[in-house]
């Protein structure tokens, strides 16, 4: 009997996708954390935004406060939660965002006054991302060895406390968009079930948007439950699923959850040969890379072609909900952590955005964004472009093959 048929058979046994979370221990700083102010922030994207104490719980990575926003839209009970990239930090390798800025970023998928906006008329929640931990981490690291730690990795705090903000500002949305960038893209995908939760009625859609969950698969095994166990996040890794993990990528947690919330839709976004991802951060060949997006989340669709859709570009292009990279760091440059031979990649930086982004046959991202959230399945549709030559990406230490 295969992995999946092990898991439909312990599905058929199990409660319905609200009680996941309470059953993986993710629902444990829910109600924990207490607020230290809260700042009407019009200038910034109209919103409010919610700063907490740092000794109940949340903090980013070098102990500043952490801090998310919200915004009505009057008339709406339709709830964006958007998570910000913005790096990722472990011993080996560090690039992060440490500060949270004030408000809600002048970005593409936050933006009220883009037309083209699918959700421009939804209230949003909004995370920055300041603890370098996929919004996933729960633990204090002492990196100089003085006794005292200096790196908190407190994502899963952060986000429990900004769900309790939300759930009391929306406590019945009848649609909830959970998505992200980067990193958040990759935070929404491990923390759909603490979101079920929150909202256990309301019509669930998920969209990540460079962060499909290709890791670094045959190159390093161990990747996916070494990276659980750096953040002290093992419990987003099911039990009766620890064997998806061994092909090194974390894509199949997308199966599992499928598996068990037959009422979210899921799109997801990525080009052939995301430079940050595939070099940056995975340190992997350009071809193995595209070969992985393509295996992992073919896998997927195959398994759900209903409600798991991929939108795929060729070339390096990273992101297309954000733009332009304000909303990632702000304007504060003191807050970005980052080894000094990235340069190299960032300067291969391409950005998409929900204006511009469309396939080599000319459908638009946007439409297809919209035809997710409208349930649309005519324009909400499983598009790839075709492949082109894999670039060698000079800054990678990886040989191509």
């Amino acid at each position: 009997m295969s992995r999946w048929m092990v898991i439909l058979a312990l599905t058929a046994c199990q409660p319905g996708p609200e009680q996941l979370a309470e059953d993986m221990n993710l629902t444990r700083y829910l109600g924990q954390a207490s607020v230290s102010e809260v700042r009407p922030t019009p200038e910034l994207g109209q919103s409010t935004t919610y700063t907490f104490e740092v000794g109940s719980g949340p903090s980013c990575m070098r102990g500043d406060p952490f801090q998310m926003a919200t915004r009505d839209r009057e008339g709406s009970n339709d709830v964006v939660v958007f998570l910000q990239g913005g790096g990722a930090c472990w011993d080996e390798f560090c690039l992060a965002v440490v500060k949270a800025p004030d408000g809600i970023p002048d970005v593409d998928i936050l933006r009220t006054d883009l037309s083209n906006n699918p959700v421009a008329d939804w209230n949003v929640v909004y995370l920055p991302y300041c603890d370098g931990s996929l919004f996933a981490g729960d633990l204090d690291v002492d990196e100089d060895g003085d006794g005292e730690a200096d790196r908190y990795q407190r994502g899963l705090a952060n986000l429990s406390a900004a769900l309790d903000i939300a759930r009391e500002a929306y406590p019945s949305p009848d649609r909830v968009l959970l998505t992200g960038s980067s990193g958040g893209a990759l935070g929404a995908m491990l923390n759909m079930p603490l979101v079920r939760h929150v909202w256990p009625d309301a019509e669930l859609m998920v969209m990540t948007d460079s962060g499909a969950g290709v890791a670094r698969g045959q190159q390093e095994l161990g990747f996916v439950t070494g990276l659980a166990e750096a953040f002290n996040a093992e419990g987003y890794l099911p039990p009766e699923c620890l064997d998806c993990f061994d092909e090194g990528h974390m894509a199949p947690f997308v199966d599992w959850y499928l598996e068990h919330d037959a009422g979210v839709r899921y799109g997801m976004f990525s080009s052939w040969y995301d430079t940050i991802i595939g070099d940056m951060f995975m340190d992997v060949p350009a071809s193995q890379f595209r070969d992985d997006l393509a295996g992992e989340t073919g896998r997927t669709h195959a398994r759900f072609p209903d409600r798991y859709r991929r939108f795929i570009v060729d070339g390096g292009m990273h992101t297309t909900l954000l733009g332009n990279p304000i909303g990632i760091i702000g304007d504060d440059l003191s807050s970005l952590e980052f080894p000094l031979d990235i340069f190299s990649a960032l300067s291969n930086l391409s950005l998409g955005s929900l204006e511009t982004t469309q396939t080599q046959a000319g459908d638009r991202f946007d439409a297809w964004l919209q035809g997710l959230v409208e349930a649309d399945s005519d324009s909400w549709q499983d598009l790839q472009d075709e492949a082109g030559e894999a670039p060698v990406w000079e800054s990678s230490n990886a040989d191509e093959d």
